[in-house]
């Protein structure tokens, strides 16, 4: 039983709860649909919930070939709004009609027909991230490298650091290549520091599977994938 509950209306008043709960110590957690059955979505501190407002934002883009969801918003209800172009998410949860894009990129959901191409992390385009200090960071944005590097200097150098040593080891590389070559939905994914060289991309991707851990996943974009006429 959570001993707060906390309703934000937009990614300012995120940034503000993650800002407040740092000054005094105080867990947060956030909340989207909690289908899932692990437990993360819950606590006995501040539970954030961010179905109530961030479920109705659906943005069509390039004709249905991406499109910019809130994490409020089913899956269900982005694959609807993205019918009329034949195309949908990549990502394909069984509870696609309760779950919600927050939680799917939060858990790395995937389903049983994307494997290891079409998931969350391999369609993803773009985050809006509030970090635990509050910083909003759009990584789509055309300096959103420079602005990370520039508000977050610790967060990233460290993600220079971390990638370097990855990619140094090749017992590391090793590793990391073989789990994500699999069906893997464990945890952070570490494949982005072999994926991507810019420390905000890094980040970006290491959201997915974080289960709330690093922020809060204010809005993603995906590119989406063609609803086929004939499947077997």
């Amino acid at each position: 039983v959570p001993e707060l509950v906390a309703r934000p209306r937009s990614a300012d008043e995120v940034a503000g709860l993650l800002r407040a709960c740092g000054e005094v110590g105080l867990p947060l957690t956030f909340r989207a649909a909690g289908t899932s059955l692990s437990g993360q979505a819950v606590t006995e501190h501040l539970l954030v919930d961010v179905r109530r407002h961030f479920s109705r934002e659906v943005e069509v883009l390039d004709a249905g070939e991406r499109v910019r969801v809130a994490p409020g918003v089913t899956v269900r209800m982005a694959n609807a709004r993205l019918a009329p172009y034949r195309r949908k998410l990549g990502p394909d949860p069984a509870s696609e009609n309760a779950c919600t894009v927050g939680g799917v990129v939060a858990n790395n959901s995937s389903g049983m027909h994307c494997g290891t191409e079409l998931n969350t992390y391999a369609t993803l385009d773009s985050l809006v991230v509030v970090l635990a200090s509050g910083t909003v960071i759009d990584t789509g944005a055309a300096d959103a490298d420079e602005r990370l590097r520039a508000l977050e200097p610790g967060i990233h150098e460290g993600l220079l650091r971390l990638r370097d040593r990855v990619r140094g080891d090749a017992g590391s590389v090793a590793t990391v290549e073989r789990l994500f070559a699999l069906k893997n939905t464990m945890g952070y994914g570490l494949n982005s520091f072999l994926d991507h060289d810019d420390p905000v991309k890094i980040l970006e991707h290491l959201m997915v599977g974080s289960e709330g851990t690093l922020g809060f996943v204010a809005s993603a974009t995906f590119r989406t994938v063609p609803v086929r006429p004939q499947v077997a």
